[in-house]
C-alpha cells in the first residue's frame, strides 16, 4: 500500500490521553462477579436512553450493517442490545425507501451492541432518513427529537452540509447552517430533556469527493493530489464539527470519527486508495466487489463498510461512555457478526481509543471560522 504523505500525517493530535483501561476492566468484572454468600449485591445502572440523529451515515446504507441489532422494542424498560428504530413503518418525509427498507440499526446497533457487552444499561434508538441535513430532519422529526426522556442524543449532519462550496461542488453545502441547526435542535433537546449529553457524530472525508478534486485516476501525479484531497476534506469535516461546539456551549462533546478514519490510514490499518493499485488492507468505504444491499454498479466511496461502520461505532461508544473499547479484543461481538477478522477489529479499537483520548479540538489549517461561511 502506497503511504499518505507526511502532512497527512500532522493532522493527528500527538498528545498523550489517559487510559481508562483498568477502570473499565474492574468495572465489567464488577458487574460478572458471582458474589459470595453476605456480600453486597451490584449496584443498579440506571438505563439510558440514546437517541441517533442523522442520514445514511448512521444507519450506514447497506447490509449487514443497515439491520443490524434493529428490532428493539419502543417502550424498552432494560439494557438490550437491539435499537428502536423510530421511523420504521412511518409515512411522509419519514418514509423508509424501498431500497433501503428498515427497521434499521446501523452504527447505533454497534453501539448497542458494545454497551452490552460491557454491561451497561442502554436503550438505544435511531431517527434517520437518507439524503437528508439535520435541517429537515428536524423539520418532519422534532416529535421524537424533543423528548424527556432522552438521556443523549447524537448528531450527524448530511455530509455534503459542512464542506465549503470549493470542495464539495455541492449546492447542499452549507456550514454555517450546519451550526445554526446544531444550535436549534440542541435548544430543542435541552428544553424537553435539561440534562441531555447533545453529541456531534463528526464525518469522514469521502473518496469520491477526493478523487472529484484530484482529476483523472489515470493522470500524472493523481496519487499525490488523491492524498492533499483526502487531508482538505478530513481538515474542513474536523474544522466545521469543532466550529459547531464552540459555537454552542451546551455541546457535550464530539465523537472524532472522520479524524478516526485518518488515523487509520496513517498508522497502515486501512487502505487510504481504493483508485490505484490493490491492497490486503481493508477499505472503511464500500466498493464495487463487495455484496451491496442495495446493489451498486459504480463503487459507493461514501458510505462506510462493515470496517468503517465498526471504526464509527467504537468511536461513538468510546467518547459517550468513556469505556476503553481496547478492553472488547478480539472477540468482541459485533466485529465477529459484520465478518470482520479478530486482528483486524483489535487495530480498529486501537485506533478509535486513540482518536478519543488524544483526541484533537484545534483547528486544522483554518483561515475562516466554518460556522460563518455560507454558500
Amino acid at each position: 500500500m502506497r503511504k499518505l504523505s507526511n502532512s497527512l500525517s500532522a493532522m493527528v493530535s500527538l498528545r498523550p490521553g489517559f487510559s481508562a483501561l483498568a477502570v473499565a476492566t474492574a468495572h465489567v468484572m464488577t458487574l460478572a462477579c458471582g458474589c459470595s454468600s453476605g456480600a453486597a449485591p451490584p449496584p443498579q445502572i440506571p438505563l439510558q436512553h440514546i437517541l441517533f440523529v442523522g442520514d445514511s451515515f448512521t444507519h450506514g446504507r447497506y447490509l449487514p450493517v443497515r439491520l443490524y441489532n434493529s428490532g428493539g422494542t419502543q417502550g424498552a424498560t432494560a439494557r438490550s442490545p437491539l435499537v428502536f428504530d423510530e421511523n420504521f413503518g412511518a409515512t411522509g418525509l419519514r418514509q423508509e425507501s424501498v431500497e433501503e427498507y428498515g427497521p434499521y440499526g446501523g452504527i447505533p446497533g454497534i453501539f448497542a451492541e458494545l454497551a452490552y457487552e460491557a454491561g451497561l444499561s442502554y436503550d438505544v434508538h435511531i431517527e434517520a432518513i437518507s439524503r437528508t441535513s439535520l435541517h429537515n430532519n428536524y423539520a418532519v422529526a422534532s416529535s421524537v427529537i424533543d423528548q424527556a426522556k432522552w438521556n443523549a442524543v447524537v448528531l450527524q449532519e448530511i455530509s455534503t452540509r459542512p464542506l465549503p462550496y470549493t470542495l464539495s461542488g455541492d449546492e447542499s453545502s452549507d456550514p454555517a447552517s450546519f451550526c445554526m441547526s446544531v444550535q436549534t435542535i440542541e435548544a430543542g433537546v435541552h428544553a424537553a430533556a435539561p440534562n441531555a449529553g447533545v453529541y456531534l457524530y463528526e464525518t469522514w472525508p469521502r473518496a469520491d469527493l477526493a478523487q472529484q478534486l484530484a482529476g483523472s485516476t489515470t493522470a500524472s501525479g493523481f496519487s499525490s493530489a488523491y492524498q492533499s484531497s483526502l487531508l482538505l476534506l478530513g481538515a474542513a469535516n474536523h474544522n466545521a464539527y469543532y466550529s459547531a461546539a464552540r459555537h454552542d456551549a451546551s455541546i457535550a462533546g464530539v465523537a472524532p470519527a472522520g479524524d478516526a478514519w485518518i488515523r487509520a490510514w496513517t498508522e497502515g490499518v486501512a487502505n487510504p486508495d481504493p483508485f490505484i493499485g490493490s491492497s490486503q488492507l481493508p477499505s472503511l468505504w464500500y466498493g464495487i466487489n463487495q455484496q451491496n444491499e442495495p446493489a451498486i454498479e459504480d463503487p459507493d466511496y461514501l458510505h462506510p463498510s462493515v470496517y468503517g461502520a465498526y471504526l464509527n461505532g467504537l468511536v461513538l461508544f468510546q467518547k459517550i461512555t468513556g469505556h476503553d473499547v481496547r478492553v472488547f479484543g478480539p472477540k468482541e461481538a459485533a466485529a465477529s457478526a459484520l465478518g470482520i477478522p479478530a486482528a483486524t477489529a483489535v487495530q480498529l479499537q486501537s485506533i478509535a481509543w486513540e482518536a478519543v483520548a488524544q483526541e484533537n479540538s484545534e483547528p486544522i489549517n483554518q483561515t475562516v471560522d466554518p460556522c460563518t461561511l455560507t454558500h
